[in-house]
């Protein structure tokens, strides 16, 4: 089912499943139109979620080798540079607000899935992480690329990190500027499980039907305590809204660069890959959840 033209949602009647494919079209990062579109559709995921007895949440990428790339930095630095507070703030609200909603599943009794098949940077690694379950494949990488600009991950890598492996080693990671591959991360105990690559969709779709999420789900414990509040989150981002406005010619130099590196990389793959193979790949996609939820792989 098609709703907006960053995501693409197919629901699974039989396990009560909501598949939600994002597809980052304009920019492999969360641009203000791309989370602009998200708090449009949130109500009817509500409804969606509600109407069909939804059990699973499954968020997963339709960009080839991109989970996401992660903050708009082309917009931090026109923010930053003609001191518009106001609307980084709206930005740096509704990315606190994508991350709440999935860690909090809306709100409802329903469990949150992340599968990773691309590249997870900066607010797309935050992403992933808000999740009550991140599945990834093995060639995906992670990484937090904002101390090389001077800043730190604002929308809850701290508050998610720290949940899973305490402050000290949340602190010492984001400011690593490591990237980390997903075993090794699942080795930490950040990512719950790791599978082959182009096996992260039917890996999913099979832990769904065999009730492999069913000892998480029904454990009091890990749904109580790895949910972060929106009052948590906000507070640490007010703080990197502080930081952002103090950041240097230099800083905004650097990000600049990384932001070009984002438009290089849509650009080249629109370019590689027409409309007619992105529709099939998507197409593609509810394929691999199809057969693997009927058994026919």
């Amino acid at each position: 089912m098609f709703i907006n033209n960053n995501l693409r949602v197919k629901i699974d009647n039989e396990y009560k499943t909501l598949w939600i494919g994002i597809d980052l079209q304009d920019k492999l990062c969360y641009s203000i139109k791309f989370l602009d579109n998200l708090n449009y559709v949130k109500d009817l995921i509500v409804y969606f979620i509600k109407n069909e007895g939804i059990k699973y949440v499954v968020a997963y990428s339709l960009n080839k080798g991109v989970w996401n790339l992660g903050g708009d930095l082309e917009f931090f630095v026109n923010c930053i540079k003609n001191n518009k507070k106001a609307d980084l703030k709206d930005y740096a609200y509704k990315c606190v607000d994508l991350v709440y909603n999935f860690n909090n599943t809306y709100g409802l009794d329903v469990f949150s899935t992340c599968v990773v098949q691309g590249n997870a940077f900066g607010g797309g690694f935050e992403s992933a992480l808000s999740g009550n379950f991140i599945l990834a494949e093995e060639s995906a990488k992670f990484s937090f690329p904002e101390v090389i600009f001077g800043t730190f991950p604002g929308m809850g890598a701290y508050s998610f990190l720290t949940k899973k492996v305490g402050y000290h080693r949340a602190h010492e990671i984001i400011n690593s500027n490591k990237t980390y591959a997903a075993q090794e991360l699942n080795e930490m105990k950040i990512i719950d499980r790791v599978c082959e690559d182009g096996h992260g969709l039917s890996t999913m779709s099979m832990m769904i039907k065999n009730n492999e999420l069913d000892k998480i789900i029904k454990d009091p414990f890990h749904t109580i305590c790895n949910k972060v509040t929106l009052e948590e989150l906000t507070d640490v981002v007010n703080v990197w809204l502080d930081k952002a406005f103090t950041l240097s010619e230099d800083n905004l130099n650097r990000m600049t660069k990384l932001s070009n590196f984002q438009k290089r990389k849509i650009e080249r793959d629109l370019k590689v890959e027409p409309n007619i193979e992105h529709e099939m790949k998507l197409a593609h996609a509810e394929k691999i959840i199809s057969e693997s939820l009927r058994g026919e792989r």
